[in-house]
């Protein structure tokens, strides 16, 4: 009796189904808008209307699902992009920044400090070591 309860416990998924709950897939679409848009879209009414949603709902379902705002999402993965190019790339940290969405240097150099503890510059060399 025990080894037929594993078969059947063992042999469904949701990842094996067809049915994904409603909330799963307003994740997904989330998550591909903001892996799309990130580098030239920071405003959230957009990721809103493409969700066919208030930012107020957007913000309080990703707040209820994932614990950040869709804000903190994409400053998120703009950092990860940062990380990524200033570890991966021969690009300048100034290239980076412009490739990013930054309208200067200065200010990228502030925002990556802020989530850092270092710039950009002290962060590649320490990369490079």
């Amino acid at each position: 009796m025990l080894q037929e309860t594993n078969t059947y416990t063992r042999g469904f998924s949701l990842v094996d189904s067809d049915y994904w709950p409603p909330a799963f897939k307003r994740l997904k679409v989330l998550q591909s808008l903001i892996e799309l848009d990130f580098r030239y879209n920071r405003d959230i009414s957009v990721y809103a209307v493409k969700m066919d949603t208030s930012i107020h709902a957007l913000n309080r379902f990703a707040k209820a699902y994932l614990g950040r705002s869709v804000y903190e999402l994409l400053q998120d993965r703009i950092y990860r992009e940062a990380l990524y190019l200033l570890q991966c790339t021969k690009h300048s940290v100034k290239e980076i920044s412009e490739l990013l969405g930054f309208s200067d240097l200065p200010y990228f150099s502030r925002w990556f400090k802020q989530r850092n503890g270092q710039t950009a510059k002290q962060y590649r060399k320490g990369c490079k070591t």
